[in-house]
């Protein structure tokens, strides 16, 4: 039997991941992103983000998520089954927790528990398009995008998954996964890279030039300046600077938090907060919501992965930069014999369950 509640809190510690790793893993991070920004801020702005190509479906004349917004209106509402009071939601990031970044396969090596493999069933189209959604997580993490959430839905799968949205989300029950989704769809990260482009023409940094702009936001994080605090993840204004310039709207990068409703809603399915059709229902609203948003996969990868990047706060410069090593699984899926891009973007999303 699935454990729930306080028992399921008191598992996740089997699996060597307790609240004082995390808690490093924030301060770590925290530390390793002040130390690069200092040293490559200036590099990142004149030689690596004016140099990228603007994102699918961003014009030249400045149109971008406000077509996009229209074309894919309510946005924000509240899934069917997914209906609570976020009031008291805890403060755990939108995509997770301010951890350092980590895949399953990561996560799963570290403890000895690799998911088996099983031969995936014939899934109907339309659950197919919700799994190609977050398929390239699934794909990092190793795992089989034909399976609903990546894997068999067996109990020892279970338990990987509830530890995986404990450690990454702060999810540990059915309350506490719906308090999560409502807050990607009230907001995410599109809200939270608003909030670094106003915090900007706040401090009137927005509509400095590269150059300024990378100069000052040196001096802030260095500790010249005082008077501006950029969080934990100063790379952040950094990229929402890089998008306003370019522009590119907060809410273009709508993908990155629909598509791990998504993925949330499979890991929901394969923990038990929720039944399989529920599952599917609410997947199917999502989905809908997110093919009105795109005209294509390119474009809805675009920006998923412009979220991303903001959410790591990555200048995409650097070898290791893991908006490129996440840029490359969508590569490599998408030239795989078994891509999930082949399906038809523009299919009928239908209930086929």
């Amino acid at each position: 039997m699935i454990c729930t509640g306080a028992e399921r809190k008191e598992r996740i510690y089997f699996m060597k991941y307790d609240d004082k790793g995390v808690k490093k893993c924030v301060a770590d991070r925290t530390r390793r992103v002040a130390g690069w920004m200092a040293g490559i801020m200036l590099a990142a702005i004149l030689a690596g983000c004016g140099q990228m190509e603007r994102p699918a479906g961003i014009a030249e004349d400045g149109r971008d998520a406000a077509e996009v917004a229209e074309k894919g209106a309510g946005g924000t509402e509240e899934i069917g089954a997914a209906r609570a009071d976020t009031a008291g939601a805890q403060e755990a990031e939108a995509g997770g927790a301010e951890n350092s970044p980590a895949t399953m396969a990561d996560l799963l090596r570290e403890s000895g528990n690799v998911p088996e493999m099983a031969e995936a069933p014939e899934l109907p189209e339309t659950v197919l398009w919700f799994n190609a959604t977050y398929a390239c997580l699934t794909y990092t993490n190793g795992c089989d995008w034909r399976w609903v959430g990546g894997m068999e839905p067996t109990e020892e799968n279970a338990d990987k998954a509830e530890y995986l949205l404990y450690s990454s989300w702060n999810v540990w029950d059915r309350k506490s996964g719906i308090e999560a989704v409502n807050k990607l769809l009230g907001g995410g990260h599109r809200a939270k890279c608003q909030e670094c482009m106003d915090d900007l023409e706040a401090w009137g940094l927005l509509e400095l030039s590269e150059m300024r702009f990378a100069e000052e936001l040196t001096k802030i994080v260095a500790g010249e300046r005082t008077d501006i605090d950029l969080g934990d993840v100063p790379g952040r204004y950094a990229v929402a600077y890089y998008m306003y310039h370019r522009g590119i709207g907060a809410e273009y990068i709508a993908a990155w938090d629909f598509c791990r409703v998504n993925q949330l809603y499979a890991d929901f399915y394969l923990c038990g907060f929720m039944d399989y059709e529920e599952a599917m229902d609410a997947s199917l609203e999502n989905s809908l919501r997110l093919q009105k948003m795109y005209d294509s996969w390119d474009e809805m990868m675009d920006a998923y992965l412009m979220g991303y990047r903001f959410w790591q706060g990555d200048p995409e410069i650097t070898e290791d930069s893991p908006t490129k090593e996440r840029r490359s699984y969508y590569e490599m899926l998408k030239n795989s014999n078994d891509s999930p891009y082949e399906l038809d973007w523009n299919m009928e999303l239908k209930k086929s369950w």
